[in-house]
């Protein structure tokens, strides 16, 4: 991380914080610009330097001097505003009017369907600006392949609603080229914890620090909007063997989808998937104690030698309506994984909705009633009145205090079975109905660099077992705060 440090009001402010003083005259930097295509430039604390977002330079926070540039920058512009080549006149592009979603297709070819809701209202428009990919993985698998291998993948989802998995309910799958960054990159990651050792009566309580750095290679990140990143994780990996330089040729009969973020506009992505990976150190740094509990919050991942490539990527996308809803579910075009999501049971549902009853302000009202009641109950008959409408009054009381009673009994009951019966049924209903887990490290990790994992701690408590009074007393000792 990049740490801040007192102005010096006699030099320049990248951030434009401090004024600089020439010749008795006071100038303001409202923004830094890059030295390159003067374009304004932010501070990215994952890359520690300030970023241009349109050409890619990495630049000093202090003296702007460039110290590295992303990957993408150095294969094209891809800032979009070049004059629509002469292979893109040819093209045109299929826009939904339902859900704003755009594709590519060459001029012979016309959509019935939107590829990504499934809705009919299609506009074909020609080309607003070029379309210019680096490199296209060919699409491997057909249509009735990927069909087969989403059904076989829709049995293995469980506690399903009635009539979801009917044939009816699937509509016809779509072949897209899905826009993709490929990130080549090293990383870096400091993880913290606390680690416990058993030594007897003794127990030894460790203050842990564990720095990770290693490199992947090929991990991907779509960079479409309308499609949802765990899906597209979900489907991989690829065999980046079979990627080409892009061609032509290769999206005819087939659509494509255009970029809509540029690399530095998802870093923040980059850099949790990048953190999500490391953790699964975790395990190596555990089996040096008897207890790891490991701080993820103080988990830090910075990048370092990043590299992008803008690549195309073959998805077979469907969508399947029920009951009001529309569900995405994708299909890996080269290796035939599939995944998406799956609604639960009406039992499951019903389930849940005991149990936020149970813990909403409403479950108030029966305990309170049945609180109030017997004063009540009790002033009337301490009252004595013989009347008819006091003796009946009473009667009538305590038959409602009987059943509140009951009423309060029962619920108590059902709430607790409820409650397990929800819990034990989410423990497979969300693993096994929610997006498939993205590849780990194993995937991506480079091995052609070396994976360094150093673990340092310090013993800051001792937990001692007693027999007296105190059956446990805390020593503390001294060890370097993080």
């Amino acid at each position: 991380m990049w740490t801040a440090k007192p102005l010096k009001t006699d030099e320049p402010d990248p951030f434009g914080r401090n004024p600089v003083r020439n010749d008795g005259e006071m100038l303001i930097a409202e923004s830094s610009k890059c030295p390159s295509c003067a374009s304004n430039i932010f501070y990215q604390p994952e890359v520690q330097g300030m970023v241009c977002r349109n050409c890619g330079n990495i630049y000093n926070p202090s003296t702007l001097e460039k110290t590295g540039a992303l990957g993408c920058s150095m294969e094209r512009d891809y800032s979009g505003d070049n004059d629509i080549s002469d292979e893109d006149r040819k093209r045109h592009e299929i826009v939904c009017s339902s859900c704003g979603a755009t594709v590519i297709a060459d001029e012979n070819m016309m959509s019935t369907m939107c590829a990504f809701c499934g809705s009919p209202a299609l506009i074909t428009q020609r080309m607003t600006r070029e379309f210019k990919p680096d490199y296209i993985v060919p699409f491997k698998i057909d249509k009735k392949t990927a069909e087969n291998n989403m059904k076989q993948w829709l049995k293995t989802r469980k506690l399903t609603r009635r009539g979801f998995k009917t044939e009816n309910r699937l509509t016809r799958m779509v072949p897209v080229y899905v826009p993709f960054w490929i990130l080549d990159s090293g990383v870096n990651t400091d993880m913290y914890g606390i680690g416990k050792r058993y030594r007897g009566e003794r127990t030894e309580v460790f203050s842990v620090r564990a720095k990770a750095n290693y490199y992947v290679k090929g991990v991907p990140f779509d960079a479409s909007l309308r499609i949802a990143n765990k899906l597209m994780e979900a489907i991989e990996p690829y065999d980046y063997s079979e990627m080409v330089k892009f061609d032509n040729k290769y999206l005819q009969g087939f659509y494509a989808d255009k970029y809509d973020q540029r690399p530095t506009e998802i870093m923040d992505r980059f850099i949790k998937r990048l953190d999500r990976i490391s953790l699964e150190m975790t395990d190596s740094i555990a089996a040096k104690y008897d207890v790891y509990e490991p701080s993820l919050e103080k988990s830090f991942t910075w990048m370092s030698d990043l590299s992008v490539k803008y690549c195309l990527l073959p998805v077979w996308f469907m969508t399947v309506e029920f009951d009001g809803r529309k569900y995405q579910y994708a299909v890996n075009g080269q290796t035939g994984e599939a995944s998406g999501q799956a609604p639960t049971a009406d039992a499951v549902d019903k389930l849940d909705s005991i149990r936020r009853f149970a813990r909403s302000k409403w479950r108030w009202v029966p305990v309170s009633a049945a609180a109030i009641l017997p004063f009540i109950i009790g002033l009337i008959a301490f009252s004595r009145n013989l009347e008819p409408v006091f003796y009946y009054s009473f009667l009538v009381l305590g038959l409602i205090e009987i059943l509140l009673i009951a009423f309060l009994v029962t619920m108590f009951v059902a709430l607790k079975i409820a409650d397990r019966a929800s819990q034990e049924i989410h423990k497979t209903v969300d693993v096994v109905n929610d997006y498939d887990k993205a590849p780990g490290m194993d995937a991506y990790l480079d091995k052609a660099h070396r994976t360094n994992l150093t673990v340092d701690d310090y013993l800051f408590r001792l937990e001692m077992d007693r027999d007296d009074k105190e059956e446990r007393e805390e020593k503390h000792l001294p060890f370097e705060q993080y």
